[in-house]
Order: C-alpha cells, then sequence, then structure tokens
C-alpha cells in the first residue's frame, strides 16, 4: 500500500505544484466549461464534426471572431462525469478531460484516440506588447510516428510533410501562413489566432559571431561540399554546440527581414542552400547529427541579424502565439480529409462560383504599358490561334496620379472604358492590379483622410468606413469603365508591416496575419453590392482563413525561375491547397528569370515548358514574369506550338474543371489534391510530395527534373490507371515509367472515372459544349456530375444551373445518364454525346447518343 501511495504521490505531485489542477465543471447548451486552478477550460461543439476549445484566464478574450461564419454553438451532444474525467461526445467525435492531469484527448466516432495534448501544455503566460497586457499562448500535442502532416498555407521552404519542421507564420511576399494543419489521422486544427505564430518553435539557440562582411571583392568560404562566395554587402556568421545525444534536430533560421539567401551548413555541409532576390525572412529544416561538437556558417545579407534555433525531433505538435489573448483552438474531425475540409469551411464560409472564363488562360507580365499594347497583344493571341480568356494589367498604370493610386494616367490609358470595351470585343477579361498604399498626396487619396494606419503608407483596411471607401475608389476609377477581376498585390501588407502599428481593431500584433482577409472582404462585398449579376474574382499574394468565402485565388508570389525554385511552388501549392483554399496559381516559369537570354535558351525553355504543363493542372492557369514579354511567341515557333497544344487540352478540360468547381462550392471539395486526400490507406502513395490529383479522377505527375524522356510514377493501389495519352492500362500498387517526350506531363485516369471532353476553343464561352465527348474508364464503377450554368453571374445561388449525372456499372458495362435537373438561360436542350469506353477491350469502344434530358441506358 505504501508503494502505491508513492507511486500516486510521485505523479499528482508535479501536477499540484506546476501543472493545471481541476476544481469543477458547468455546462450548460451550448458547452462545457471547466473550472481549473489557473482559468477556464471552454469545450464548444461547433457541428458534429469540430469543436471549439478555449482556455481562458484574467484577459478578455478576443472579440473580433470574423473567422466564423456561424458561431452558433452544436448542442446535439452528450455528456458524462465520472470520479476520474469528464466527457463529451458527438456522433463524430469524444473528448475526454482528464481531472488528475487537466489533459483532452480526442477520439473519433469509433473511440479511437486520435490526438491527445501533452500534459502541463496548456499555457497562458502572461506578457506584454505596446505596453498592452498579453498572453504568450502554447499548447502541445503528441502525434504518431508515421503520421504525416499537412497544410499551414504556402511557404518556400520546400518541406511536404511538415512533421517536425519549425515555422514561422507571419504573412510576406511568397509566404502565406494559414494557421490550419491536417494530419493523416483524419483530423485538423484551425489554431485561432491574429498574430505571429510559432509552429513546432525551437528554443535552444546557436550562439553565432558575424565573422566578415564584404566590401566589395567576393569573399569564399570553403566547406565538405566545396567553395562558397559571400557577395558583396553579405556577411558570414559562425558559430558551434555541443550535441548530447544522437538524433534529429530541427534547426530554424531567422534572418529577421527579408533576405536574398537562405544558407546554412553544418560541418561544412549546406543544409539550406536558396537564393532570390528575396525570401521570407525564417526557413527550417531538419538534419541528423551524432553526440559531440557541431560548426555552423550562415551567409546572409550584411544588414539583417540571424538567429539559429534548434531542438531535438520529437513525436509531438506544438503551436505558440507570443501576442494573444486567450488559447484558442478548433479541432476538426472526420473519415478522411474531404469531411474536414468541409466541416472547415461550414465553420469559416463556403467558396463562391468563380465564373467560367477564370478557368481558362491568363496572359500575364511585368508589365504592359499602354492600352494600346493590351489590345495589339490580346489580337495577337487571337491572329495565332492562342486561347487566352483573361490578359493582366500589372501596376504603375497609374503614371501621373502617383504610386498605388487606382486610376488610368490618360497618356497611356486615354479613354478607359474604350480600350477595355474593346478588349471585350476581343472575347477577353480584364484585370487589373491594385495596392492599398496609395500616395497620400494624391487626389482620390482625399477621400482616405483619417483612414491611413498612423504612421504607415497602408490604408487601415480593417476600419469599415475604409473597406467602403476603398470600393468607392475601386468602383469610379476602375470598375465603371468594365474591369472584369482584381489583382490585389502586396496584401500582406508587404513585408510585415503592421508590427508596432495601431490598427481599427487594436496593436498590430494582435491581426498581423489578418489584413489580406479585409482587404478581400471590402473588395468582394463592394462589388456584389454594386454589381451582383458579375462574379467577383480577386486574385491575392496573401490569405488568412475565411478568405475562401470571397472569390479569391492566391498565387505563389514574387519566386525564382530555376528548377529548385520550380520543386518548391508544387509542395507550396498542394499544402496551401489542403489548407482549405481551392484556387491557387504560380507565376508560370517564375517571376524573377534569366533576363534576355530566356528567349533562345534551351535550357531555360525546358524548365518552361515542364512548368507550363504544370499549369494546365493548376487550378488557375496563368504565365507572369518580371521585366519579361511572356507571349508565347516570343520564345519561338517551338515553343509557341507546344504551348498552344497545352493550351488546347486545358480547354478541352474544362467541362471536367468547371464541374470540379461546382462541387467546390457545392459540396466544399479540393480540386488540388495531396495524395493523401485520396488515398491514405496507402502509405506509399501519400509519400509522394511530386504528385497529386486534379479533381478525383486524374492523376498529376509533373516533371521536376531537366533533360527528362522518362519519369518515374508511382500509381495507387486498388485501382487501375490508364496513360491519358494512349489508354495503356496499368495496375495500381507499383511505380511505372512514363512517356514524357514531345511535350508530355505524365496524367493518368483513374479506374472508375468518366471525363467529359470538350472541344478546342480561343476563349471558355466561345462554344456551348452542345457536343461532348464522354470518356469512361472501365475497371471501376464510377459516376460524374455533368455541371453547367450561365458562367457569369449569381443565379446559380438561386438554382439556376443544371446537373446531368453519368453512372457507369462496371459489372453490367452499362452507362445510365440521368435525366437532367434544373434550368438556366441559354442551356443546351439538345445534346449529343460522344461515349467512349476504354478498358472493356483492347479497343476503345463508341457511340455516340442524343441526349434531349431524359435518362438513358446505354449497354455496351
Amino acid at each position: 500500500m505504501r508503494f502505491k501511495i508513492i507511486i500516486y504521490w510521485l505523479t499528482i505531485l508535479p501536477i499540484l505544484v506546476f501543472g493545471q489542477h481541476y476544481v469543477s465543471y458547468s455546462k450548460n447548451a451550448q458547452e462545457v466549461s471547466a473550472k481549473l486552478s489557473d482559468g477556464y477550460l471552454v469545450l464548444r461543439p461547433m457541428n458534429e464534426n469540430a469543436v471549439r476549445i478555449q482556455f481562458i484566464k484574467d484577459i478578455k478574450p478576443e472579440e473580433n471572431q470574423f473567422v466564423f461564419v456561424n458561431e452558433n454553438s452544436f448542442s446535439d451532444f452528450k455528456f458524462e462525469e465520472n470520479a476520474s474525467s469528464l466527457k463529451l461526445k458527438t456522433k463524430k467525435y469524444a473528448i475526454l478531460f482528464n481531472k488528475k492531469t487537466a489533459q483532452l484527448t480526442f477520439l473519433d466516432g469509433n473511440g479511437k484516440v486520435i490526438l491527445s495534448e501533452v500534459v502541463n501544455s496548456r499555457k497562458l503566460t502572461e506578457s506584454t506588447v505596446s505596453s498592452q497586457p498579453c498572453y504568450i499562448t502554447e499548447q502541445s500535442f503528441v502525434n504518431d510516428k508515421d503520421e504525416q502532416l499537412l497544410g499551414l498555407g504556402q511557404f518556400q521552404d520546400g518541406h511536404y510533410n511538415l512533421k517536425n519542421i519549425s515555422r514561422k507564420l507571419i504573412q510576406v511576399n511568397s509566404q502565406i501562413a494559414l494557421p490550419f494543419l491536417y494530419s493523416s489521422k483524419g483530423y485538423g486544427i484551425l489554431w485561432n489566432q491574429f498574430g505571429l505564430t510559432w509552429y513546432n518553435p525551437a528554443d535552444e539557440s546557436v550562439p553565432l559571431e558575424k565573422e566578415a562582411v564584404t566590401d566589395g571583392a567576393e569573399k569564399e568560404v570553403t566547406g565538405t561540399s566545396g567553395t562558397v562566395k559571400v557577395s558583396q554587402q553579405q556577411a558570414l556568421h559562425t558559430g558551434k554546440i555541443l550535441i548530447k545525444k544522437d538524433g534529429e534536430y530541427t534547426f530554424m533560421l531567422d534572418l529577421g527581414n527579408m533576405d536574398n539567401r537562405h544558407f546554412l551548413t553544418i560541418d561544412g555541409k549546406p543544409v539550406i542552400d536558396q537564393s532570390n532576390l528575396w525570401l521570407p525572412p525564417a526557413v527550417s529544416t531538419k538534419v541528423f547529427l551524432t553526440k559531440g561538437e557541431h560548426h555552423f556558417q550562415v551567409i546572409c545579407k550584411a544588414t539583417n541579424t540571424p538567429s539559429l534555433q534548434y531542438k531535438l525531433a520529437e513525436d509531438i505538435i506544438t503551436f505558440r502565439s507570443p501576442n494573444s489573448k486567450s488559447l484558442d483552438y478548433i479541432l476538426f474531425v472526420g473519415n478522411n480529409a474531404d469531411e474536414v475540409i468541409s466541416s472547415y469551411r461550414e465553420v469559416t464560409g463556403k467558396v463562391p462560383m468563380l465564373p467560367k472564363w477564370a478557368f481558362g488562360y491568363w496572359q500575364c507580365r511585368e508589365r504592359y504599358t499602354s492600352a494600346q499594347h493590351l489590345v495589339k497583344t490580346i489580337e495577337e493571341f487571337r491572329n495565332r490561334n492562342l486561347p487566352v480568356d483573361v490578359i493582366v494589367q500589372d501596376w504603375q498604370y497609374w503614371g501621373k496620379y502617383g504610386w498605388g493610386v487606382p486610376k488610368f494616367d490618360e497618356q497611356n490609358y486615354p479613354e478607359p472604358e474604350k480600350f477595355i470595351e474593346r478588349l471585350h470585343q476581343l472575347h477577353s477579361k480584364f484585370s487589373v492590379s491594385v495596392w492599398e498604399n496609395l500616395d497620400k498626396k494624391s487626389e482620390v487619396a482625399k477621400d482616405y483622410v483619417g483612414l491611413y494606419i498612423p504612421d504607415s503608407p497602408w490604408i487601415d483596411v480593417f476600419n469599415p468606413k475604409t473597406q467602403k471607401t476603398h470600393w468607392n475608389a475601386l468602383n469610379k476609377n476602375l470598375f465603371q469603365n468594365g474591369v472584369d477581376s482584381w489583382w490585389m498585390d502586396a496584401t500582406e501588407p508587404e513585408n510585415d508591416a503592421l508590427v508596432g502599428k495601431n490598427t481599427f481593431l487594436g496593436i498590430g500584433e494582435f491581426y498581423r496575419l489578418t489584413y489580406p482577409f479585409f482587404v478581400s472582404k471590402a473588395v468582394y462585398e463592394g462589388q456584389r453590392a454594386t454589381d451582383p449579376d458579375k462574379r467577383a474574382v480577386i486574385l491575392t499574394r496573401s490569405a488568412f482563413p475565411g478568405q475562401q468565402r470571397f472569390g479569391t485565388i492566391n498565387w505563389s508570389g514574387d519566386i525564382g525561375w530555376d528548377w529548385d525554385a520550380y520543386r518548391r511552388q508544387i509542395v507550396a501549392g498542394l499544402n496551401y491547397s489542403i489548407s482549405g483554399m481551392p484556387y491557387w496559381t504560380t507565376d508560370i516559369g517564375g517571376f524573377f528569370r534569366p533576363g534576355s537570354s530566356q528567349y533562345s535558351d534551351p535550357k531555360y525553355h525546358d524548365i518552361l515548358m515542364r512548368w507550363f504543363q504544370w499549369g494546365v493542372f493548376c487550378p488557375i492557369f496563368r504565365m507572369h514574369g518580371y521585366q519579361t514579354e511572356t507571349e508565347p511567341w516570343k520564345y519561338g515557333e517551338k515553343i509557341e506550338s507546344n504551348m498552344r497544344d497545352l493550351m488546347n487540352l486545358r480547354y478541352k478540360l474544362l467541362p471536367y474543371i468547371y464541374s470540379q468547381s461546382w462541387e467546390i462550392s457545392k459540396n466544399n471539395s479540393t480540386i488540388m489534391r495531396p495524395m493523401v486526400m485520396d488515398f491514405q490507406g496507402d502509405k506509399k502513395a501519400i509519400e509522394q510530395s511530386y504528385q497529386y490529383m486534379f479533381g478525383k479522377s486524374i492523376l498529376v505527375a509533373p516533371v521536376i527534373k531537366p533533360n527528362i524522356e522518362n519519369w518515374n510514377v508511382y500509381l495507387p493501389k486498388g485501382y487501375f490507371w490508364y496513360d491519358f495519352y494512349t489508354n495503356q492500362k496499368n495496375k495500381g500498387g507499383k511505380a511505372i515509367l512514363a512517356d514524357t517526350s514531345h511535350n508530355k506531363i505524365p496524367f493518368f485516369i483513374k479506374s472508375g472515372s468518366i471525363i467529359p471532353v470538350g472541344e478546342v476553343m480561343q476563349y471558355a464561352s466561345e462554344k456551348s459544349n452542345q457536343e461532348l465527348s464522354i470518356k469512361i474508364y472501365a475497371g471501376n464503377d464510377g459516376n460524374f456530375m455533368l455541371y453547367e450554368d450561365e458562367g457569369d453571374n449569381y443565379n446559380y445561388e438561386n438554382g439556376k444551373y443544371t446537373l446531368i449525372s453519368f453512372k457507369w456499372n462496371d459489372k453490367a458495362k452499362e452507362l445510365q445518364i440521368d435525366k437532367r435537373v434544373g434550368t438556366y438561360a441559354g442551356q443546351n436542350n439538345h445534346r449529343i454525346f460522344n461515349l467512349e469506353i476504354i478498358g472493356i477491350n483492347k479497343e476503345v469502344v463508341t457511340q455516340k447518343v442524343s441526349y434531349e434530358g431524359n435518362q438513358l441506358n446505354i449497354k455496351f
């Protein structure tokens, strides 16, 4: 008995002395609240798949909860208490609160543990920011050794699986911080903080000393991998530490500000090495180190002061926010990623339909210099039979009106409504760049007096009055002239500019990540109120949870052009997409490019074409480049011809893509899908970081190395996979070599898929798709919902659309085309479907059928 008592006190004493202990609980129809020794822990179900956890102390919790569209609690839950625990339960999850340790454990609907808090890791540590009290908020969770973690937005660090990776979540050019994490175990965590957050913070420091600052001449640093040069205005920092045990260590290099180089060596071997004109301040990596002394070298701008932190990698997830008012996170549970993301969007907002033209090709460059330049470019696209739907005007069209002023300088853009109308006559939409730091001395800025963030060039878009004023300026000077969509640039705002500022909502540190949300809100709500018949389209450089409900598309910022930069974009896009944001794109060919040599250099053409091939299978298909003529014909006849073929492929797939966009808006789906979304039971599949599903039927494997004729592709088990080009049938569960010659990107169709394929078009609305090819890939049962509507208004919200369901019975070899559901103006009542059944014998079986809207059954 004495031994048991000793063990008990050894267990409970640290909790009583150092941690939280349970006092009592209260319950109502919306929540369960546990009173602890140092605060209140509140469990509030939000829907049957989601629960919000808050730990509250003396400071009043954040009142500005703009992320959620519905804060009403979900009251259909059960509650139990016994001597050792409290239990809250819905059909999809249960939460256990341990009275002894104050630990929360989360279980799925089957009672299986999916996540547990680390005991005593729930922390609210008193602090201040700008003399205002706040907390350093922290929470850690135990995770499995083989668990895959994805999300957190868009980063340039190249990491796919984020397990034991450290990240600094701030908004800067090319980095989008979305504090949402998805696990392959079937849960998601939305860390509900608006300021800086550290993910898996590393707290042990490597002392660094500045060794050299160059004064013009390059300095050479020699390591085991060879010689590295420290260029002008850079500095070399060195340090050493003693590692106490063998193991994998996480290192976080934080340069303090944007830089043009991420470079870290350990014992002479580069472990981080990336260069670009500018890069985010922080980057991390994992390295296995043996016990003993290790030496470090960091190269960065001489004006930056780097810090290098490290920690032993553990099976633990930690979130830490230094400027916070309470601990607050939402746990989402589901059988798969789609269920988790669906629950996330039910809480934070559903995604509106983009117009059909947004899924065509976007022509963009830095920059078009006049109205005539824009019009002649689209005329040349039409003359060359190169499909295009959008042309984009980048910055500095404002000329004499002052920096960032949303108004066309008439010297180069006379009578804006006329040149935009000419673009419309050429069946091109027009998008224009807008910034939120317009010249305070300008005539347009007079309406913004008192609406700037104090001591800042950025408007205070947190203020509802600013939002209205900003939209009024855009409407008067741009939208009323016929502008079709918005390119909201630098919406971070640029260079993490809220630090040390006071905003309408409060101290900038509290709202450091949220500026892009309010920019998007201002434009979306402003346009819908002004013209409810024109779908809002907002291309923007930054994002925050909930922003998906404002018709936004994000892109990966001002990136480089080499193979390393290209590979990083694929990983960045996949993690961004699984963070709940469906529409994303990248600068095809890179933003910063190799200068005039790009037009004739075969080595650059190799990467440009591989990037362009991948662009066909991005949610949005868009070219861009700094100080570059990006039009296809600038690269010679061969490149132009190859690009034309790929554009034609994109447009032929528009019926499939547009139907996927309906699945996004109606059923909370995702179009750019990491492999874990569809094959979570196939360990080999989910390890593939450079291939993904485009919709639920098409597997895409971009080529990410130069001079490749054949590419290794893993085909997930449980299906047959058909080469789109040859219809060759491959059994899943193995890797194959795919032919990548002759302008081919490997992509395969999953058995049981039904793919509608349209005609080649020069713009998305050129043809009605009255006649469609319907490709059915045999081997599994399958279905597809063909969605069609008017293409560019919000009538679909009132049921003005049609759905045609295709169902394939593989055993019976029978296709059922259901009765058409719904109506809209201009719909195709009389259709021709060219059916192609692939895989039931060595030949493709074809049949042409007329469809008048009634059910058809076709047996093969």
